[in-house]
């Protein structure tokens, strides 16, 4: 029998969290789902506490071993497998609160959405909780939190509009959230926070997404930019496509130049934004990023946007990646 949510759990090497990741979901209020584990090539003991839990809750649980395949690839095919007419994605480290899949799926039903959206909060090693988002109905919220978790999504939707993971090594969620964001205007944003995404230090994220010239960035760019311009939403969403670019390039040129020969970090520097310029022309004017704008954008992004943007124009952004690379 089908039930009526499938939740997507990629998992790799993750023989001390998928427990917890497991019993958080079995924990839930509410009942109607099913638990898509995908082992992707896991060299530790993950299939092994897999199996234990498929054993204990085989209507519950459907396990899936395989060679590793990435987790794009892996989510993708998994999307096609899914019994659920709502599909849900969990990292296998995080974890969620108990009425996580029927506050979405009360919400997905109520106004016959094609997508719900959902805040998060982020705890450490020490259960100390590091940050948390609590989304506001605003457009902005859309760009917000690009990750596949903390939404609901119905199948149908996604299947329909072809809306897959890009199997790049950085930012595959941003191009399948773009465009499972802006190809309906039947997207919900609420304000509950129920996603728990753990601060793992020896995360992928945490560990491997620090040298800019190993990443995909380019090849991630160029294949949102163009699947939007394909799909026609450039021209319907310009100021908010905009204004995410130029965050994310800002962000990326600060986050990924850890210890960067000063050279190095120009020249990614000088590529990143010509990239930027060459497609929004009018980028430095930034109609929507001030500091009180996009609206229910978190107070302290919208600084650093905006001062980002400045030092840029003055020509320091150069001197602040640098100064910014040795000292993080």
């Amino acid at each position: 029998m089908n039930k009526k949510v499938t939740l997507i759990v990629p998992v790799y090497n993750s023989e001390k969290y998928i427990a917890r990741c497991l019993e958080s979901i079995l924990n839930q209020t509410y009942t109607d789902f099913e638990i898509l584990v995908v082992n992707d090539g896991s060299k530790d003991k993950s299939q092994e506490i897999i199996d234990e839990y498929k054993n204990k809750f085989p209507e519950k649980i459907i396990a899936i071993e395989q060679e590793n395949k990435g987790v794009s690839i892996t989510r993708n095919e998994s999307i096609k497998r899914a019994n659920g007419e709502y599909i849900m994605f969990v990292d296998n480290d995080d974890y969620l609160d108990t009425n996580y899949i029927e506050t979405f799926v009360k919400a997905i039903e109520n106004g016959d959405y094609d997508a719900v959206i959902g805040g998060f909060r982020r705890p450490n090693e020490n259960g100390k909780i590091i940050k948390t988002l609590q989304l506001q109905d605003e457009e902005w919220s859309k760009f917000m939190v690009v990750a596949a978790w903390a939404k609901i999504y119905k199948k149908k939707y996604l299947i329909e509009n072809n809306i897959e993971f890009l199997n790049v090594n950085i930012g595959e969620d941003i191009y399948f959230n773009l465009k499972a964001m802006l190809m309906s205007q039947k997207i919900k944003i609420i304000d509950y926070i129920g996603y728990n995404w753990y601060f793992n230090t020896k995360s992928v994220s945490n560990t491997t997404q620090k040298n800019i010239t190993q990443l995909q960035v380019f090849e991630l760019l160029n294949n949102c930019y163009d699947m939007l311009k394909n799909n026609g939403l450039i021209e319907k969403n310009y100021q908010m496509i905009k204004t995410f670019f130029t965050k994310f390039i800002e962000w990326q040129i600060l986050f990924s130049t850890k210890k960067l020969d000063r050279n190095v970090i120009n020249e990614e520097y000088d590529k990143l934004f010509n990239w930027l310029e060459e497609r929004f022309p009018d980028y430095k004017k930034g109609q929507i990023i001030g500091y009180t704008k996009p609206k229910g954008e978190v107070f302290s992004v919208r600084v650093f946007t905006k001062t980002f943007l400045i030092l840029h124009k003055l020509h320091l952004g150069k001197l602040l990646t640098y100064v910014y690379s040795k000292i993080k």
